[in-house]
């Protein structure tokens, strides 16, 4: 390829004739943080570049975290850059000169000099160079976050404006000062630190009108007020990750219903006095509404009393209070109900809820989920009536922002960390210094540190406090045996500083408040995608002065490795191709990143390539977990979709529609349905429940409530609700429910009855269909898989704006019944790509990896040249004069082509569903012949198209990535 044609076709794309056909990465282009980040941007330049130079103002922890992995990887490929940064304003922290040197790739020089206000990014690609000139310094907020305006531009090494930048950057640096410890330490005296603003979380001010709900609080309370109103219930439970502000919650719900007398439970007595404040700065009131119950005081008159669990559970006391004493119970940490004293048949919470009869008790947990078997769920009558997951928790700035680096483990002499290693591998001198590196590369270190570490076992913990003080590192090792006051001094001595690391087992998954925790070290497999989410939330509770957390997760060859991405996917699906995304290319809103080094990456992703998600017990723990937190009534699709931990499309996958999946996993008796109603329900919830479009649900649904539908009305709602539709949807959609659409073999197994008639522009359902909707139990099977399709379009209003969206997967059965086909296509007779009868569309199926099963037997080097360009092979035996690939090529406009694309046809591997990449059309378009598997001479067409849209960078990586 010829590198300065090339960029001379991208130059004139960008600022001559955007119609020039021009490769991406050689053209100008606006980087900004709305269609990926910048982040994505540097990472994607670092990986790919031989050397490079930055100069930026402002540099923060944060911002240097976000590429340390990717700079660790490219060092061990012999890739090395520079820096240089400066004092203006001194908003550069000393500890960010010091982490700059723990950096072995990046040598770094320091420019004094007031106004220095630079951000460039220079890479030398060898065959080009490109700049990247703008407003984004090297801080977490404008590689992830903020609105930040960058011009990228590429150049020859003779390209006058990459020449003019290099030499300025040649004159900063031969201007700035080299950084060294000596300069930091004269820095550090002389340093004044920048003042921060709490947080909303932590805002703490004196009249109660000073506070409101933040927007975890809001819905809760309305659901909360549902739970009381609605549904006259007597208790309710409360999901949210710590730090979301709880306590807060539960004074603000109180100010809401007004009761007479209060009782907020709490496990520890040192929580006492914090809750009674956060009450107070709610509520009001005189000193005297406000009591303790504790073993030193005994306030029982309060109108608002805040009681540990052991006190109030007394009989003493009980008798002096009396049951009906308090009209509202709060009780803080509510997974403990269940924690049995010592020869003791009930816990002391169980007493507590036992005896007291309020009108209403609210319990609030992080972690209702346990290990030990505890249904925390049935104390509180299965009545949960708000959840906020970790993640959603992060997307509304309620926590601090975290970057976790999977950390590739130890290894020696080709051994390397694994289920069965052995405690004297595990805490080995080498394998220690190795942490303690990794640790320090990644920071925070030294007396800034406040970490918390997990281990496997308790000699493992023991072994490692001690080889971690003889390095300096003031440790202390706690675990379950040790007493509460022994946990309690360490958590205060790691808050003062005195300790840098506290060791424990899994004592510290919850119920454990440290607000100063900014490293978490992960030196344990991942059995458990909630104990993963469970250690890796005792950071991120906000704390003033606390930028991020840092989470290092020293992975080795774990079996259970594929749980790490599956722990930070909301959609729980089993789709490998879209886990191994999350590996690769991981996403995750706000400025948290999640990063894994290069051979970490590697050992999780041949962890996913050999686990089976479809297997049965990985259903029937999702089933029964579901169970535990719904009550006793079996759980719905729509269940599923709202609480559940494994997606309803793999529900329908396995068991073709809920109702044999209740058959299968329910120990009670169902109500039954017989075999016409169960076809029924099968068709619905393969057909429609998780169809990709809401038309066909919306019509069923309709018609529940109606005797008939016209097309005005359906056409009306559709347009009300913003839902894509063109002429042929409702013809479409009516041979889809009156099965014609179906080849023969399909409308057999969907028993060959319609749903609907369609009269002179009149739907309703059919008599058959009619009569089985008698059946209350097959009603509430068929109003659950129409519902559940319903509920993305009721969570975004413009979820289904458009007939596709770009980015998300579809089988091609999908494809063809988006596109309106009037009939059920063979998936073999599409293979790679079909015209529609009417020449309207060419759906095209793209695999980028060709296994020794290509259906077609020829290697087709189907590939991306850039994020917006493809080289596509038509199918064998075709040319230019074919006459659908001549429709083709003669269509000069967006639009007929629409196109699909997946990493590998490994169908076992990847599954049958592809990511929809927008329209294309045909560049170029050239007759030539290439040699099958079994070596005969094939004639094909080698086209080149251009997408509309360039593929999102995390996707893109995600899908040319090796």
């Amino acid at each position: 390829m010829n590198t300065d044609k090339e960029i001379s076709k991208g130059l004139n794309f960008g600022f001559i004739d955007n119609s020039t056909q021009a490769l991406e990465q050689y053209q100008p282009a606006l980087v900004t943080n709305h269609n990926g980040t910048i982040l994505d941007t540097l990472e994607e330049e670092l990986r790919s570049a031989k050397s490079f130079r930055i100069a930026v103002a402002f540099v923060t922890l944060g911002g240097l975290l976000d590429l340390k992995s990717t700079l660790a990887d490219i060092s061990t490929h012999g890739i090395k850059g520079q820096l240089i940064t400066s004092t203006y304003l001194e908003f550069n922290n000393p500890d960010v000169f010091d982490d700059l040197l723990h950096i072995p790739n990046l040598d770094v020089r320091v420019l004094e000099q007031s106004g220095f206000h630079t951000k460039a990014y220079y890479f030398n690609h060898a065959e080009y160079e490109s700049i990247l000139i703008g407003s984004a310094n090297l801080t977490q907020n404008a590689l992830k976050k903020n609105f930040e305006w960058n011009l990228r531009v590429t150049s020859t090494d003779q390209g006058d404006i990459v020449h003019d930048v290099k030499r300025e950057l040649d004159s900063l640096w031969n201007q700035a000062i080299p950084l060294t410890p000596s300069w930091i330490n004269n820095y550090r005296d002389n340093w004044q630190p920048r003042t921060y603003t709490l947080s909303p979380t932590t805002t703490k001010v004196s009249e109660p009108s000073g506070i409101t709900p933040n927007d975890m609080q809001k819905p809760a309370l309305e659901a909360l007020k549902h739970l009381r109103e609605k549904e006259h219930a007597k208790k309710g439970l409360v999901v949210a990750a710590t730090g979301t502000g709880k306590t807060y919650l539960a004074a603000f719900d109180v100010q809401q219903c007004n009761p007479k007398k209060v009782l907020f439970v709490v496990h520890r007595e040192q929580i006492l006095r914090k809750a009674m404040t956060s009450f107070q700065e709610i509520l009001g009131g005189a000193n005297s509404d406000y009591g303790i119950l504790s073993g030193g005081q005994k306030d029982l008159d309060a109108r608002y009393l805040f009681a540990t669990v052991n006190m109030i559970s007394k009989d003493s006391i009980c008798k002096q209070l009396g049951a009906t004493r308090f009209d509202y119970i709060i009780i803080d940490e509510a997974h403990r109900v269940s924690q049995n004293l010592p020869g003791k048949k009930q816990s002391m919470y169980q007493k507590l809820m036992d005896f007291y009869k309020p009108k209403f008790m609210l319990g609030m947990t992080a972690t209702p989920e346990r290990t030990d078997g505890t249904n925390v769920y049935a104390y509180f009558n299965y009545h949960l009536a708000y959840e906020i997951s970790l993640l959603d928790s992060l997307d509304n700035d309620l926590l601090t922002p975290f970057h976790y680096i999977g950390v590739t483990d130890y290894e020696k002499d080709g051994q390397i960390i694994d289920d069965k290693t052995t405690l004297r591998y595990l805490v080995s001198d080498e394998r220690v210094d190795y942490i303690i590196a990794k640790a320090k590369y990644y920071g925070p270190r030294d007396d800034n540190v406040h970490g918390l570490i997990f281990v496997s076992r308790v000699e493992e913990g023991r072994e490692l406090e001690t080889k971690l003080n003889l390095r300096g590192i003031r440790t202390k090792f706690v675990s379950a045996i040790d007493t509460v006051q022994t946990r309690e001094n360490a958590v205060s001595q790691l808050t003062d500083g005195e300790l840098q690391y506290i060791i424990t087992v899994d004592i510290f998954n919850e119920g454990v408040d440290i607000p100063c925790l900014n490293q978490i070290v992960m030196m344990r497999p991942t059995k458990s995608s909630i104990i993963f989410l469970q250690q890796l939330g005792r950071g991120l509770r906000k704390y003033v002065g606390k930028e991020s957390v840092t989470i290092l997760d020293f992975i080795g060859n774990y079996d259970e490795n594929y749980m790490i991405p599956m722990a930070f996917d909301r959609s729980h699906t089993s789709n490998k191709e879209k886990i191994r995304k999350q590996i690769i290319s991981p996403s995750i809103s706000g400025v948290s990143t999640i990063n894994f080094e290069e051979i970490a990456r590697k050992r999780v992703l041949k962890a996913v390539s050999n686990v089976r998600l479809n297997e049965m017990k990985r259903f029937k723990n999702a089933y029964n977990n579901l169970k535990d937190k719904i009550g006793l009534r079996p759980p719905m699709l729509v269940d599923f979709y709202k609480m559940g931990n494994i997606a309803v499309p793999d529900i329908i996958r396995k068991f073709d529609s809920l109702y044999y999946m209740q058959v299968k996993f329910e120990n009670n008796p169902i109500d039954s349905l017989n075999e016409e109603q169960s076809i029924f329900l099968k068709f619905i919830s393969k057909e429609i429940t998780v169809s990709k479009r809401p038309l066909e649900a919306l019509i069923l649904r309709d018609l529940l409530n109606n005797t008939f539908l016209t097309d005005e009305s359906i056409i009306s709602e559709l347009k009300s609700k913003n839902i894509f539709f063109d002429g042929d949807s409702l013809n479409n959609a009516e041979r889809i429910l009156n099965l014609e659409y179906f080849m023969k073999k399909n409308q057999k197994k969907y028993g060959q009855i319609s749903i609907i008639n369609r009269d002179n522009h009149c739907w309703k359902f059919t008599p058959k269909f009619e009569s089985a909707l008698k059946s209350k139990a097959f009603t509430k099977y068929f109003i659950d898989a129409i519902d559940v399709n319903l509920l993305e379009l009721n969570k975004k209003d413009t979820a289904y704006i458009k007939r596709f969206k770009i980015g998300e997967k579809y089988y091609r059965s999908d494809v063809i019944k988006l596109l309106n086909w009037e009939n059920e296509q063979n998936p073999q007779n599409v293979g790679g790509y079909i015209m529609r009868p009417d020449g309207k569309f060419l759906p095209v199926f793209i695999a980028l990896e060709k296994t020794e099963k290509f259906s077609n037997k020829l290697a087709y080097e189907d590939a991306f040249l850039d994020r917006s360009t493809m080289r596509w092979f038509s199918k064998s035996g075709r040319s230019t004069s074919s006459a659908t690939e001549h429709k083709v090529i003669e269509h000069k406009e967006f639009g007929m082509i629409q196109l699909f694309v997946k990493k590998s046809d490994d169908d076992k591997r990847e599954g049958n569903d592809f990511y929809y990449l927008g329209s294309a059309k045909v560049l170029t378009a050239e007759n030539t012949t290439a040699k099958n598997t079994d070596g005969k001479i094939t004639k094909l067409i080698e086209f080149t198209i251009r997408l509309e849209h360039e593929v999102n960078l995390s996707l893109y990586r995600a899908l040319t990535e090796e």
